[in-house]
């Protein structure tokens, strides 16, 4: 559940007048164009050849970007931890400056944020773009899956008690379902209750199942929001946006990140994508994930994505896009209870 969001308006260094600065490209030393885009906890700024990422001042319940000194934190944290998965991407963090009263990248005066400096990677071979576009070229597939599931081999097993493992699994559950049952969504409340009971039922009963992923070592310190569009399928394969923000976000079952991976692609209408995914780690890992896990974790990740996209309606700015927002959520719910439907019963 989102805190109330804080963004702090200093009526020399605002947000607004920070990005207002870094949407013309004669704040970059190179750039001809820039495209900026917004996200809840960032704004990104496309130049011709770099991507500019600076951390919104905002707080919810699993992060703080208050203060200056928490984003120039994250903002390393950012750099650092993508390295083994985004290849060169990840350039350096820089300072945003101001001197006079006038801002400049990463010149002289005080430091009022800092920013992620990324290369630009080609959005015609991103996952998503590849898919709706109808260009994928399953070799380049097969390469981002393989690289991705030798960084799964080599990561470490993360300590994870089972009960509380198991706990916290239950306790997800129940907090997207309370979220999605807010009269002001006016969801259809007997859909929402029959996934949650399948899925809580599928965790108590299987626990069994929890229990052996753990002793396997499968629960690692994972990507955290694999999506297609995070994945970038050429010249070369990178995976960038791994979650630096909250380590337990991206503690999970491998099982668990891939079955989202494969959800987001059927989303996409693109099931043997994501298929694709899961196939290279079985076959490199050995590991045979149960396909009513897969289900079960399908589901519970569907009811999560149903509750961050109706979430966006609680932010005046997207009520203009109502519609779209609830019938992505309709869509996620609609896809939670067929998986649960696939769930021995």
């Amino acid at each position: 559940m989102i805190n109330e969001t804080t963004l702090l308006h200093d009526n020399v260094h605002s947000l607004e007048k920070k990005v207002e600065f870094l949407r013309h490209p004669e704040s970059y030393p190179d750039a001809t164009r820039v495209v900026a885009l917004e996200t809840h906890m960032s704004w990104v700024f496309l130049t011709d050849e770099y991507a500019y990422k600076l951390k919104k001042p905002v707080q919810y319940d699993f992060l703080d970007f208050t203060t200056l000194e928490a984003r120039y934190k994250y903002c390393m944290e950012e750099a650092v931890i993508n390295k083994p998965l985004g290849g060169g991407t990840y350039l350096s963090v820089i300072p945003l400056k101001t001197k006079d009263g006038l801002l400049q990248l990463n010149g002289q005066g005080e430091t009022i944020d800092w920013l992620v400096k990324m290369k630009r990677l080609p959005e015609e071979h991103m996952l998503h773009t590849a898919i709706m576009k109808g260009t994928l070229r399953n070799d380049w597939v097969q390469q981002a899956a393989e690289m991705l599931v030798d960084f799964y081999l080599v990561s470490l097993p993360a300590k994870t008690d089972s009960q509380h493992y198991r706990q916290q699994i239950i306790k997800d559950i129940e907090r997207n379902s309370e979220e999605l049952l807010r009269d002001e969504f006016n969801l259809p409340d007997s859909v929402i209750i029959s996934i949650t009971t399948d899925l809580l039922h599928f965790a108590i009963k299987y626990a069994d199942l929890f229990d052996q992923r753990i002793k396997d070592g499968r629960i690692v310190d994972c990507h955290g929001d694999l999506r297609p569009e995070h994945i970038c399928l050429a010249p070369k394969p990178v995976i960038i946006d791994r979650v630096e923000f909250n380590r337990e976000l991206r503690i999970m079952d491998v099982a668990e990140e891939l079955s989202f991976l494969a959800l987001e692609c059927e989303m996409l209408m693109s099931p043997a994508t994501g298929q694709l995914f899961i196939n290279s780690y079985h076959w490199k890992s050995r590991d045979k994930i149960p396909e009513m896990l897969i289900c079960f974790y399908k589901a519970k990740r569907a009811l999560l994505r149903a509750k961050l996209s109706i979430h966006h309606l609680l932010e005046k700015k997207y009520l203009m896009d109502e519609q779209k927002w609830k019938s992505r959520c309709e869509a996620y719910l609609k896809a939670a209870a067929m998986y649960c439907g696939q769930l021995p019963k």
